[in-house]
């Protein structure tokens, strides 16, 4: 079975995952990085501790630790809960998405669905309508394509993962999408579901993380930064 790989700051939602992967997804290797006050606390499979240094930094780490044994990872932010279904539906789609023979060089990232993420990814929500709607949409079973996905559960190859995440909290998972398509890579949304608690793993400061991330962003790719803001 291919690993699932956490990084956390704080942990505060990280006790309920655990038990979350535990409960419904038991045969996993749970590789997880974080402060060792939060980590000895759990029976990771393998345990990384370092001061937490920004959201892309910390998950390259365990990711790469965990691709030097797998050639490919499931990644979960430290603020999720899985369902019984949630492991089993995406690596069903990521098999399905596999045999597609318009998909080359591979999928990129395979993301689950959750009450809490970007439009695309919501459930019971249309996209680009943030009005909530109770009656599931038929679109919520079928695998869609997408630009970019937040990776709050997602399936990712070595070779898709490539180089990894920019030096990021923010956007650092919006550039590592643009770039992996530059590379030909395709990226999708699963019929997995996740429980999404949101904004734990990072922070709520939203004017913060954005103004954090505009340097490097404005050095290293310019061109997101006119696509995306403007200017």
């Amino acid at each position: 079975m291919i690993p699932i790989c956490i990084a956390t700051v704080r942990g505060a939602g990280l006790p309920v995952l655990l038990e979350s992967i535990r409960q419904y997804a038991p045969e996993h290797p749970v590789y997880l990085r974080g402060p060792q006050a939060v980590i000895e606390k759990f029976d990771a499979h393998l345990k990384i501790f370092g001061k937490p240094r920004n959201f892309g930094e910390d998950y390259n780490q365990v990711i790469f630790a965990a691709l030097k044994d797998y050639d490919e990872v499931l990644v979960a932010n430290d603020d999720i809960v899985l369902t019984p279904d949630s492991v089993r539906l995406l690596m069903e789609d990521v098999g399905i998405i596999k045999t597609m023979n318009s998909v080359r060089p591979g999928p990129g990232w395979v993301a689950s669905r959750s009450d809490a993420a970007r439009p695309a990814q919501n459930v019971r929500n249309r996209e680009g309508d943030e009005t909530l709607n109770f009656y599931k949409y038929p679109s919520e079973g079928l695998i869609r394509v997408a630009q970019e996905v937040s990776p709050i559960f997602a399936w990712v190859s070595k070779d898709a993962f490539g180089e990894g995440f920019p030096p990021l909290n923010w956007y650092s998972d919006d550039v590592h999408c643009q770039d992996a398509r530059r590379r030909g890579y395709v990226h999708f949304i699963s019929a997995s579901y996740v429980h999404h608690i949101g904004s734990n793993t990072i922070g709520f400061n939203a004017q913060k993380l954005h103004d954090e991330a505009m340097p490097w962003l404005k050095e290293h790719r310019p061109e997101y930064v006119a696509a995306w803001f403007g200017s």
